[in-house]
């Protein structure tokens, strides 16, 4: 009888081969009209009602002229079936402008992300990857500072992050994998990879079912061990919406747990810790401990931390 914890297993094993098998190409689309309709939405984090404007990906060039050159610019990547109005990227976005300490910008490509049919969806991902890469190197061409560079992309959005990663002559400082999206789905991609920014950061909320059961990151975090059954998720409903809320919500957890920590810098702490095992036993309590999400330090390792209590 297969057991959900033999699927896993099979489930992490097969992602081991294939991702071993994916190859990463930093082409460019070859159609002319690929790039229309996807932008770059910049956010004016200093008005009381946020405010955007647009820029072609193709032409960043005038950001550059409503970006503050003495702040980090944050770049947000939504994944599969999001657009910039979904509530959770609307949360997101927000948290990311309060005390408006960032640039925040947020890559719009949701003429490709709504189309139902993942595989087709992974393919266009990839072009648009390689879209934003060839983007940020049009704004180090024109004097932008790389070294202020910070991508957080969520689910499909994560290896979008990875892309440009890949795909740049400069090296990111840092990318943030929210759950990236689980490689089995769609086997030939290409992913996210520790080597993708200086620093590669991954919190896991849905392990082996939307989010990938794999380490992805130069730091793993592993919110109430990353598997499907957070606490703070619903695990039945009978209405529409909640069964939505029970499918979706350990996956956009992380997005929470993200904005949250924006908030809430304090909220979450996590233990370097070998184990879940280990880790509900306690015995990591005595470990190193740091900050997650926006509150995160250059560290890395494996590392757990609840959402719903501290143990520490």
């Amino acid at each position: 009888m297969l057991t959900s914890a033999h699927f896993c297993l099979l489930l992490f094993l097969a992602t081991r081969i294939i991702y071993g098998q994916a190859s990463c190409s930093c082409k460019q689309p070859d159609s002319d009209h690929f790039a229309d309709g996807v932008n770059l939405i910049y956010y004016n984090c200093t008005s009381v009602t946020l405010t955007t404007i647009t820029y072609p990906i193709t032409a960043p060039q005038d950001i550059l002229n409503v970006l503050d050159p003495n702040k980090r610019t944050i770049f947000y990547i939504f994944g599969f079936l999001q657009t910039p109005t979904t509530n959770y990227i609307v949360n997101i976005t927000t948290a990311l402008c309060y005390e408006d300490t960032d640039n925040v910008v947020l890559l719009d490509w949701s003429k490709y992300s709504m189309d139902i049919f993942y595989g087709l969806t992974f393919e266009t991902a990839e072009g648009v990857g390689s879209l934003f890469a060839q983007s940020l190197q049009l704004l180090k061409d024109n004097n932008f500072n790389t070294s202020t560079i910070y991508i957080i992309g969520h689910s499909l959005g994560a290896h979008i992050a990875g892309l440009a990663g890949k795909c740049t002559n400069f090296t990111i400082p840092r990318i943030t994998g929210l759950d990236p999206a689980n490689r089995l789905w769609y086997p030939t991609g290409c992913y996210l990879a520790p080597t993708d920014a200086s620093w590669v950061d991954v919190i896991h909320t849905d392990m082996g079912v939307w989010g990938t059961p794999a380490s992805m990151g130069t730091a793993e975090y592993y919110a109430n061990t990353g598997h499907r059954l957070q606490p703070n998720c619903p695990t039945f409903s009978l209405l529409p919406e909640g069964i939505a809320e029970v499918v979706l919500c350990p996956h956009e957890l992380s997005n929470v747990i993200y904005a949250e920590s924006k908030y809430y810098p304090d909220k979450y702490v996590a233990v370097s810790c070998h184990s879940a095992d280990s880790f509900l036993s306690g015995g990591c309590k005595n470990n190193t401990k740091t900050g997650v999400g926006y509150a995160a330090s250059n560290v890395t390792g494996t590392y757990y931390f609840n959402t719903t209590y501290s143990q520490f």
